[in-house]
């Protein structure tokens, strides 16, 4: 669903009508803050990591992708939140480390990488070694967890499985004064969802093992 389908859909849980309003009203624009809020809501929930939240590097509109040589430090896409796995560059993996865990590390010939910095002074990627001639143009690739976009524009796709969710969340809280029984019905559907959409991403992939394998010899053996 589009961000202008998601305020359609709002409008018409709280209203009863297709009369939407303008982009430039006030109702449009607060309602458009309940949809920001519901966003993060849904991207902060307790326990989770959506699954719709890892992407790419090379999907990324930010970021470098492209190995200099001599340099080993370079910047992640701009809804960097945390790395995961390995990092590539060209047919070599670099393992993941902890910041921390560097200084063990000195004078290794392993191929590591590690993140430092935060989101207000900003991410950092250092590789070891140090990429050299024979890696100078080579592209970057590893996957990350983003943050959720925040749809402003009408044709904004919204990242979560079921948008729906925010409908009936912004709806809630519009009605809470105005009508307190139907805004509590909404909160309970939009729960609900939010509880379908974590048990959608925990479901184990179709036709896959699942579990951990036993590796131990049994009793006696």
């Amino acid at each position: 669903m589009t961000l202008e389908q998601v305020m359609q859909q709002i409008h018409i849980l709280a209203e009863g009508n297709t009369d939407y309003p303008d982009t430039s009203e006030d109702l449009y624009l607060t309602r458009l803050k309940r949809v920001e809020t519901a966003v993060r809501n849904w991207e902060k929930e307790e326990g989770v990591f959506w699954n719709e939240l890892f992407v790419r590097l090379e999907d990324a509109t930010s970021g470098d992708k492209t190995i200099t040589a001599g340099v080993d430090e370079y910047d992640p896409p701009s809804d960097f939140v945390f790395p995961v796995g390995y990092l590539r560059i060209g047919g070599s993996y670099y393992k993941l480390i902890k910041p921390s865990d560097v200084q063990l590390f000195d004078g290794t010939s392993s191929r590591l990488w590690y993140i430092t910095g935060n989101k207000k002074v900003g991410f950092k990627i250092h590789i070891i070694p140090t990429p050299g001639s024979a890696e100078n143009g080579a592209t970057i690739k590893y996957e990350y967890y983003k943050e959720a976009a925040i749809p402003s524009a009408a044709s904004d796709v919204i990242e979560m499985s079921d948008p729906m969710y925010i409908a009936y969340w912004v709806a809630s809280e519009e009605l809470k004064e105005e009508n307190p029984g139907l805004s509590d019905y909404y909160m309970q559907v939009a729960l609900n969802k939010m509880n379908s959409m974590k048990l959608a991403n925990d479901a184990p992939v179709w036709w896959q093992e699942s579990g951990y394998k036993d590796v131990y010899s049994g009793f006696g053996s």
